[in-house]
């Protein structure tokens, strides 16, 4: 009797042991490591004025190459580059209106195309801390002087005004804001399969993410995230601010804490300020599914 209930009581202790098992959600990475990221996002947009809708579809894709170059005692220096970049807007009611793909041959008198084969094979350099928080990021002049080089302008005072429109979209601060959405992830303390943490990103989309660790094993675990979402984009003819919901799926690989995959989607809804037509107020709803996976 005494031993049946010994041995019922250890198997008491160890089932326990095992269900509020903590574990350590960082990156593990090693000298030389190296990661190819596939990103694609669609986004459809609908503006309703005066009861009628105009729908615009937004794709972009990419593919980054992610390479350590130093271990620090917190933290990675990651060479980062494009491999690929492509974007495209489409309008029921205007068509076409960009469609850009560096894997493409471009025509030589193509400036927006051009501009964007500048992203390619430029490399930058991210400071990644070990939760997936983008702590610096340098190389980018270089980056934003090759897009101008390579529009082929010889006016100075173009080429500044390309670097001025391309430097919102990808200067350091800007750049490290999207790029933390694929890494910034982890805890910062050990958990166990269901509890929760909160982070959050900054930039044109602010998130106030809770993330929660689904299960575990030893080769990946999955993370699933929920977030409040607040858009906001400005330039000179169009303000939209938008604000919804947002909720994430990462699968995630155990032994190096890099994503297998990672797939967001967003619903949200507000108004866009059309400046160039004397500041007319449209109803604005934005849906976005947007995908990671390592190749």
């Amino acid at each position: 009797m005494k031993n049946s209930f010994i041995i019922f009581l250890s198997l008491l202790i160890f089932g326990s042991t095992a269900i509020q098992a903590q574990h350590e959600l960082s990156y593990q990475l090693k000298l030389g490591d190296s990661f190819k990221i596939a990103q694609k996002a669609i986004q459809n947009i609908k503006m309703t004025m005066e009861g009628e809708d105009h729908n615009m579809t937004n794709t972009l894709a990419g593919i980054f190459d992610f390479k350590v170059q130093e271990i620090l005692e917190d933290s990675y220096v990651i060479q980062t580059s494009f491999k690929e970049f492509m974007f495209k807007t489409e309008s029921d009611i205007f068509g076409v209106l960009n469609d850009v793909d560096t894997s493409r041959e471009t025509d030589i008198d193509d400036m927006e195309a051009n501009v964007f084969k500048g992203l390619i094979d430029v490399p930058f350099y991210i400071t990644l801390r070990k939760d997936g928080k983008i702590t610096s990021l340098e190389g980018v002049d270089a980056l934003l002087d090759n897009m101008v080089q390579n529009a082929g302008i010889e006016d100075n005072f173009t080429k500044e005004l390309i670097k001025e429109g391309v430097s919102s979209q990808f200067g350091p601060e800007s750049l490290s804001e999207s790029i933390e959405q694929l890494t910034y992830l982890f805890p910062t303390s050990k958990v166990a399969v269901a509890d929760s943490w909160q982070n959050e990103y900054a930039g044109d989309l602010k998130a106030q993410n809770t993330w929660t660790l689904d299960s575990y094993n030893d080769s990946e675990y999955i993370l699933s995230g929920a977030a409040t979402v607040q858009m906001k984009t400005n330039d000179d003819s169009i303000v939209m601010e938008l604000e919804g919901t947002q909720d994430s799926f990462a699968v995630i690989a155990t032994e190096n804490g890099f994503l297998r995959s990672l797939k967001v989607e967003q619903q949200t809804k507000g108004i866009t300020t059309m400046n160039e037509m004397g500041g007319v107020k449209v109803d604005t709803t934005l849906d976005a599914i947007i995908t990671y996976k390592r190749l």
